[in-house]
């Protein structure tokens, strides 16, 4: 069972959405393999946390409560195993660098439990809302803790405009295009965008889009790959295999097993 909100007016410039997932964990569980991706996320285990396995290492249980930065290939496999409810809260692109100063290159790639961070205030949050009785309590809890904290953020800057407008379209012009819309130069544009964001700008662009393709597809299943492929800005069909083994592995045509959303929920 999923139940999902959206965050409340005041706090959509760093926050995406709150999503919890409750399984009841029948039979030998579900495995997943997470693609590539330009989600950044805190999952809060309420019940019994995953394992995960990482770059094909072997299965371990994941911490309790777990950030998770943006991805730019298949580094990880879930193993969701006995009864198991998470609560999740989905950021903005700079949305977590924003609230905590935290430099989003430092997670790129993997997961990592909240307390090896050393970060108190989010330590705070996870144990806030850990105290929520159910859904709606937990995402008040998160809303108020975000709304407050977001008073001590740093200023909106270019890079943030910049990478929720990546998000919001799909995809993005070239680099020395977009340093120009914001008025910095193209390597200044690249040194805050990886620390703010994670991804360089042209593969954080990437990641979207090619995101983008696998929501389009399995909202409706009917739709080609090379019509996704055109109607998602790539050349052809072949930058679109190059960009699924890139972040995948695997040919499009592997990805999405009927009925199992694998995109970004947040």
């Amino acid at each position: 069972m999923q139940r999902a909100q959206r965050p409340s007016p005041g706090i959509t410039a760093v926050v995406r959405g709150y999503r919890e997932r409750i399984d009841q964990g029948n039979g030998a569980g579900v495995l997943l393999s997470l693609h590539g991706r330009p989600a950044q996320f805190l999952e809060i285990y309420l019940g019994t946390p995953y394992q995960a396995s990482i770059d094909g290492g072997a299965f371990a249980t994941v911490p309790d409560a777990v950030l998770v930065g943006a991805s730019s290939r298949q580094s990880t496999r879930l193993w969701m195993k006995g009864p198991a409810a998470t609560f999740h809260i989905g950021f903005q692109p700079t949305g977590f660098h924003r609230l905590f100063g935290l430099g989003m290159d430092q997670i790129v790639d993997q997961g990592v439990g909240t307390g090896d961070l050393g970060l108190k205030p989010l330590d705070d949050l996870v144990a806030r809302v850990r105290k929520g009785a159910d859904f709606d309590a937990r995402v008040r809890i998160a809303d108020d803790w975000i709304a407050h904290r977001l008073a001590w953020a740093r200023p909106i800057e270019p890079v943030d405009r910049l990478a929720r407008l990546i998000r919001r379209a799909g995809g993005a012009p070239g680099v020395a295009e977009m340093a120009a819309r914001v008025g910095l130069s193209p390597r200044q544009l690249q040194r805050r965008f990886i620390e703010q964001v994670g991804l360089s700008p042209k593969l954080y662009a990437r990641t979207v889009r090619f995101d983008a393709v696998l929501e389009a597809r399995r909202k409706d299943p009917s739709l080609s790959w090379t019509d996704l492929a055109h109607r998602h800005g790539y050349f052809d069909q072949a930058h679109l295999l190059r960009d699924a083994h890139a972040f995948t592995g695997l040919p499009p045509s592997s990805l999405i097993p009927e009925g199992q959303p694998m995109s970004d929920p947040s």
